[in-house]
């Protein structure tokens, strides 16, 4: 009896999509001695290709009746405590806070994530840790869902 659904894809940033796109010179320079035709026509068919495997592939955060992020899947009956974490805290949960009981999502270019506690008595993982650019909204998905 899902109220409140949510979804969101997390796209890798601009930067990385401009880095997949410069893998171009390096194609052309690369197939050259085989041939100049190729090498031309390669050199703009590979980084389109990269950057559309990267935005294509990228992980999702979706909740409805189960949290899915990534290859995280769990029931929201079995979600506890929800928190948003950003700025110095995000350093320290995602470095020397990080328990190895937890599983994550975690993206270097977002800057909030949320930490949620797992309830259930049979699941081994402490907490997860997603990242996300719409804490507030996960967790009031996550929220209304557990109703």
């Amino acid at each position: 009896m899902s109220t409140s659904s949510y979804f969101e894809r997390l796209h890798p940033s601009v930067g990385f999509l401009i880095a997949l796109g410069l893998s171009a010179p390096l194609v052309l320079l690369s197939v050259l001695p085989v041939s100049e035709t190729y090498a031309i026509t390669l050199a703009g068919v590979v980084p389109l290709a990269l950057i559309a495997l990267s935005v294509f592939s990228a992980p999702t955060i979706k909740v409805g009746e189960n949290l899915s992020a990534g290859r995280i899947r769990i029931p929201i009956s079995a979600l506890g405590n929800i928190e948003v974490i950003s700025g110095d805290a995000l350093k320290h949960e995602r470095g020397p806070g990080l328990s190895p009981a937890s599983q994550f999502l975690i993206r270097g270019d977002i800057k909030t994530m949320v930490k949620i506690q797992v309830v259930d008595p049979t699941d081994p993982t402490s907490y997860l840790l997603i990242s996300t650019r719409n804490p507030e909204a996960l967790a009031s998905a996550l929220d209304a869902n557990r109703s």
